[in-house]
């Protein structure tokens, strides 16, 4: 298989593990009853390389944005970056279980750590137990969040690996995109 192949079909299986994990739903929440959609999480924001932004909004306002160490969970997040309620769905499932990291961080920022596009997939993988019917796996260090986000000032179009993804993946986030929606719609969603 050649590189190119070989990105491509990473790629392909992060898009496939998001529409997975988008049938979710929180264990102790019933249908029709209405609580907060998430367990209390610390954001941690990361300046942006790119565009310089530096701040975050929480996708929930019962979470808080700090730069103090905490014991609750924490998200990394770019200063760009806009998260969907339902992009946050794996780690608030894997909070509640009490089965997952305490620790998350995006694709944006686990990219910006140095980690290639194989690394990012493996480093996300902890959610794929999620949908296998077991618990997450247990602590990962800093797990990777397995969905795409967007520029909170920009483009609303996904990304699946950031708001500034290279001009180098347009293709591999094209794939990444068609796959999921392939995906999610052989999934009911």
């Amino acid at each position: 298989m050649s590189p190119v192949e070989d990105l491509r079909s990473v790629a392909a299986r992060m898009a496939r593990r998001e529409a997975r994990l988008n049938r979710l739903i929180a264990p102790d929440q019933p249908p029709g009853v209405i609580r907060p959609p998430a367990p209390d999480v610390v954001m941690r924001v990361v300046p942006c390389p790119v565009c310089g932004a530096a701040g975050a909004d929480p996708p929930f306002d019962h979470w808080s944005v700090t730069g103090e160490q905490t014991t609750l969970p924490t998200l990394a997040v770019l200063g760009c970056e806009w998260l969907t309620p339902r992009a946050v769905l794996p780690m608030a499932v894997a909070i509640e279980q009490g089965t997952g990291p305490l620790a998350y961080r995006t694709r944006a920022v686990a990219r910006l750590g140095g980690r290639d596009l194989r690394a990012v997939d493996r480093s996300e993988s902890w959610a794929d137990a999620l949908t296998d019917g077991h618990g997450a796996a247990g602590d990962a260090g800093e797990a990777t969040l397995p969905a795409v986000t967007r520029a909170r000032d920009g483009d609303l179009r996904p990304m699946f690996t950031g708001p500034h993804t290279p001009e180098s993946e347009t293709e591999l986030n094209d794939i990444y995109l068609e796959v999921r929606l392939t995906a999610m719609a052989e999934e009911g969603i």
